[in-house]
């Protein structure tokens, strides 16, 4: 297991990962030419992380996926979730379909009240960082914290960012620590964090919160 200390203004969360979970969306050329999740689990395992993978071809599977991860989380067991794909503003690529934010909210709800409210999300692919608008104006949140890139990733960048991102991770840096040290080796603002609380503030400012090119 690992320990990492995540730090927010509000709230602070310490947790114990079991192991980090992969969704790959990737069509099937894509996954074998780029190679990213093989690559990432074989960052992680030579480190000692377990990894569980969910390969996906359609929304419908994607969220069935992440039933299967709310499952888990209900069994006892805390996972950070990592997102292999395409994505737009609105979702994110399962094959050749689009997952839809709006439906993937209710699950991944589930997900985070399931793990006691400890769920990271690490979308660190093309618009990823649009996956905060899973958070809504109301209820519960969907997430503790994400990790996202603003626009378009190419596959070498998705690459050597992830590789410094658990890199820091496995460090035990924070959350903002690592994005920060990674935009920094990269030479770059590539990636982005932000809680789901911290979404929901800036959001419910009457002068705009967070602006999206």
């Amino acid at each position: 297991m690992i320990t990492n200390h995540i730090t927010y203004d509000r709230p602070a969360l310490d947790i114990e990962y079991d192991y980090v979970g992969i969704i790959d969306g990737l069509e099937p050329k894509d996954r074998n030419d780029f190679r990213i999740t093989e690559r990432l689990r074989a960052l992680l395992n030579s480190a000692g992380v377990a990894t569980a993978l969910a390969e996906v071809g359609s929304e419908a599977e994607l969220l069935g996926a992440l039933e299967t991860f709310r499952k888990e989380a209900s069994a006892g067991r805390r996972f950070m979730l990592h997102f292999v794909s395409h994505g737009n503003e609105d979702g994110i690529a399962a094959g050749a379909q689009f997952a839809r934010l709006v439906k993937m909210r209710p699950f991944l709800k589930r997900i985070h009240a399931a793990t006691k409210e400890t769920l990271l999300l690490n979308m660190s692919t093309c618009k990823g960082l649009h996956g905060v608008k899973v958070v809504d104006e109301t209820d519960a949140y969907p997430f503790f914290g994400l990790i996202g890139a603003k626009e378009d990733l190419g596959v070498g960048d998705a690459l050597r960012a992830n590789g410094i991102v658990y890199t820091k991770w496995l460090e035990g840096m924070t959350v903002p620590q690592i994005v920060a040290a990674t935009n920094s080796e990269m030479g770059k603002e590539l990636l982005y964090n932000i809680s789901a609380e911290g979404y929901r503030k800036l959001s419910s400012k009457p002068t705009g919160g967070v602006q999206e090119d």
